[in-house]
């Protein structure tokens, strides 16, 4: 950013009306970040990346390129946000950028350790260090360390494992710069009614240093959806918030931002976004995407978990309810991402898992209802709750992953296929995956010594076998009963994998064939060998194989529950390995 542009101009001159940016001491304490209260902010819509996001997700992604799934110093994302454009000089040496990738750090790390000096150039060396190495987090002055040159542009060079890192740690150096900060605050909207039109940040509104010392304060050019008083008005709060954060005058920022958060939506009141929209939005980053449903998830499978082992209906019957609970959370939130996005959520990893996961917990409940009165009954939302609380678990703990931010689609994904073919991919990779759960089952009731049984009937028809398991003849022993029980147990197990894995398989050949047409459509070919295609076609081979070896083998029930696991790892790694590891066209899902 040159020293003459406007917007480096414009923090000079706030600088200097402010007399120095440091807070005076003790400000820094808990008292001033629990008193300011940047609610009424964070509701406030920021135009970028080509939609409109409400400024507290803006923040919460925005610092995601600085911070990664680290909150810096327990602070929220729009707090950090404006006090790292506020106060850059308290950022120049802080821990807060950070390095996710483990061989990134140790490289840096022994790349440090190997300079003498560098111990002198970087206060409290030791204990950082150590920091860094547990935590990932380093400051923008220790990746410009002089002893980091040639081992930052070797590890550039390694195009397979670290130069993605290497980019996203100089993109978070940029990132936390007070000029690209106020740069992307796009907060003004335009006149006319247009929403391609660029909306206008606050340095668009404020007085400048004119061009010589006869000049004096200038005013800008005064923009076409704001009168002269009410970009007076406007500036001067913008200074006033500014002045307020930078003195620690808790009652001066809170005032400020209540004035803001009041004028901007009247700017442009006919293209403005409603606030409904934008406060959901915010609330919904606030509470972590409602990702913390696993936990009650985790409580549904210990339920029903109790209730298959053990027979006991009250378990059974809680472990349902607080499923059904679960589900309708995860249905909230699915549905709320859906309304802020404008769009079903589908179009990247994060996206993909979650909505595969209620995918197959809402065809849980269709499978509960259709086998209510058979020994199948509660194996469906177990195989379901376990694969949702392992997806959320993995978009509540994985975020530098699994990337929460709601973006706009890739050009490639705007065509009617999107909510055809993946739909359906993503549903049967669920299927698979409670399927492998069911099999699970199966195995480790094998291995406590129950009896080798399998559906006879097989898949869909099993439900007819499943009826009255568990309930031995009145003249049965107990030992007979429980012989008896683990037998039944065996089948029911075997019917509950044959029909998740028929309708998975029937799901995935046709997702296969829709994705040729839609790659036939958009790329020009229907089948071009990407990792992803090659991967989808192996779990298909997989199910194929246990189809036709179930037809041959004695123990039916063993032999399909491992290749059903092995389906299931083999879908895995087309969803982790391919995604973050092995690039290809289909990155994006």
């Amino acid at each position: 950013m040159s020293p003459s542009s406007p917007i480096t101009r414009l923090f000079l001159l706030l600088a200097l009306s402010c007399g120095l940016t440091c807070l005076p001491s003790g400000v820094e304490a808990e008292e001033f970040v629990e008193g300011v209260d940047l609610e009424p902010l964070s509701s406030l819509a920021v135009h970028t990346g080509g939609r409109l996001n409400s400024l507290g997700s803006h923040a919460n992604a925005h610092m995601q390129q600085v911070s990664g799934p680290r909150s810096i110093g327990g602070r929220s994302p729009l707090f950090s946000y404006l006090d790292m454009m506020f106060r850059p000089d308290v950022y120049e040496d802080a821990d807060v950028i950070y390095v996710k990738n483990k061989l990134v750090r140790r490289a840096i790390i022994e790349a440090l350790n190997r300079d003498p000096n560098a111990a002198l150039r970087i206060e409290n060396y030791q204990p950082r260090m150590a920091a860094f190495e547990k935590t990932g987090l380093t400051s923008a002055k220790v990746l410009v360390d002089p002893a980091l040159g040639e081992v930052m542009a070797r590890l550039k060079a390694d195009l397979v494992r670290t130069n993605k890192e290497v980019v996203k740690l100089e993109n978070a150096t940029v990132a936390m710069k007070p000029a690209v900060l106020l740069d992307r605050l796009r907060l003004l909207p335009p006149a006319g009614d247009s929403l391609d039109s660029p909306w206008f940040t606050m340095s668009n509104v404020m007085l400048l240093p004119g061009n010589s010392a006869e000049a004096g304060l200038v005013p800008q050019p005064t923009l076409p959806s704001l009168d002269g008083d009410s970009q007076a008005e406007l500036a001067g709060q913008w200074q006033s918030l500014y002045e307020s954060w930078t003195t620690g005058d808790v009652s001066g920022v809170n005032k400020a931002v209540l004035t803001l958060s009041s004028m901007v939506p009247d700017i442009n009141p006919e293209i403005y976004p409603s606030q409904s929209r934008l406060s959901w939005e915010s609330w919904y980053f606030r509470n972590h995407q409602l990702t913390r449903v696993w936990l009650i998830y985790m409580l549904s499978v210990i339920l029903l978990l109790l209730g298959l082992v053990y027979q006991w209906k009250w378990a059974r019957w809680s472990g349902m309810a607080v499923f059904l609970v679960a589900l309708g959370l995860q249905t909230f939130g699915v549905g709320l991402r859906w309304y802020i996005s404008g769009r079903w959520p589908n179009a990247n990893m994060y996206e993909a898992v979650t909505t595969a996961a209620w995918f197959g917990a809402a065809m849980a409940v269709v499978f509960e209802l259709l086998v209510r009165r058979t020994g199948m009954r509660t194996i469906f939302a177990l195989a379901a709750g376990t694969a949702s609380m392992f997806a959320l678990m993995a978009a509540y703990y994985l975020p530098a992953y699994l990337n929460p931010n709601i973006e706009n689609m890739m050009p490639v994904l705007h065509d009617i296929w999107l909510y055809i073919h993946t739909n359906v991919i993503i549903f049967s990779y669920c299927l698979i995956f409670m399927a492998a759960v069911s099999s699970g089952l199966y195995i480790m009731n094998r291995m406590l010594g129950g009896a080798p049984a399998y559906a006879r009937v097989g898949g869909a028809a099993s439900i007819m076998l499943g009826r009255g398991a568990g309930a031995a003849s009145g003249a049965e022993s107990s030992g007979q009963q429980a012989v008896h029980r683990r037998a039944r147990l065996g089948e029911v197990l075997d019917g509950v994998t044959m029909l998740l894995m028929e309708l998975s398989f029937v799901l995935l050949w046709a997702g296969i064939v829709m994705g040729a047409i839609w790659a036939d459509h958009s790329w020009g070919r229907p089948w071009g060998w990407d990792p992803k295609e090659v991967f989808a076609l192996e779990t298909f081979i997989v199910f194929a194989v246990l189809v036709h070896v179930r037809l041959k083998v004695h123990d039916k029930g063993l032999w399909t529950a491992w290749l059903a696991v092995l389906g299931a790892a083999v879908m895995l790694f087309n969803w982790i390995v391919i995604n973050f590891v092995i690039s290809g066209l289909h990155s994006y899902a």
